[in-house]
């Protein structure tokens, strides 16, 4: 089966929620915040750049579903429910609202389309350095229509990981910093750019060698774990009962680090 039709969909559909984002942050000063939850904000380009995004997407698949981070979206007469041959679309119009509203530029578009269990297609696109990573499954994964590959480290001492805070969930907080400390000691160097879908992006590139979250969405991570996988890496939970839809504890690596880095979070957890 061919999932090109889904990419292309999906480029479009992230280039137009970009383009939103791009045009809005000239008067990001100015920008109305809304918090959704302690240190978990929403704001107008969120929700314009979503607008444009599920548009584009159900003017050309209108019967598909559509999973975002600001509003669930169904077309009359569906239940909201995927089953297991539907399509569903997993949207993060704007992931790193945080760095946007501080003017940081490192933030992106996510969407991937999930067909039953399997991610099918994934795009990441980076409206400020302009980089477009795509996957369709078993179609490889690409950065502006290159192939990629995921790094050849096989050392952890050599390794360049990224994390993310569990800043929505606290009480993770003391079991995260001794995962901090466990890597920190381990590796060649840590990195927290605050934006999910791009460190996903840039492990399968071979920037980053591994990377280990709490907690997070599904559209935190759907098209970053595609892009991953098709670039040769590996993707887990924390565990092999940790299923990363239910609990979004990520574990990605290049493949080769993937054991060490599982052990150093079952030892410190």
């Amino acid at each position: 089966m061919s999932y090109q039709p889904l990419l292309e969909t999906a480029i479009a559909a992230a280039h137009a929620g970009g383009a939103a984002l791009m045009a809005i942050a000239e008067h990001r000063t100015t920008l109305r915040i809304e918090v959704k939850a302690e240190s978990d904000f929403v704001t107008i380009a969120d929700r314009a750049a979503e607008e444009k995004i599920v548009q584009h997407i159900l003017s050309v698949f209108p019967d598909h579903q559509i999973l975002a981070e600001e509003q669930t979206h169904t077309a009359p007469g569906q239940t909201g429910i995927a089953s297991a041959t539907q399509v569903q679309w997993i949207i993060d119009p704007l992931d790193g609202t945080t760095n946007y509203i501080h003017g940081v530029p490192n933030f992106c578009v996510s969407i991937a389309a999930k067909q039953g269990e399997q991610v099918v297609a994934g795009v990441v696109w980076d409206p400020v350095l302009r980089e477009l990573f795509t996957a369709t499954a078993g179609g490889g994964a690409f950065l502006n229509g290159n192939p990629i590959h995921v790094s050849a480290s096989g050392r952890l001492r050599d390794g360049l990981i990224a994390t993310g805070f569990p800043f929505r969930v606290r009480h993770l907080l003391d079991s995260y910093f001794r995962m901090f400390q466990g890597f920190l000691t381990n590796v060649r160097d840590l990195r927290r750019f605050g934006a999910a879908a791009i460190d996903l992006a840039y492990v399968a590139a071979g920037r980053f060698d591994g990377y280990w979250e709490y907690a997070l969405n599904p559209w935190d991570f759907a098209a970053g774990v595609l892009l991953v996988q098709e670039a040769g890496g590996q993707i887990s939970g924390f565990d092999a009962q940790d299923n990363i839809w239910k609990t979004g504890n990520i574990l990605a690596s290049n493949g080769k680090l993937h054991l060490a880095m599982q052990e150093i979070i079952l030892k410190t957890k």
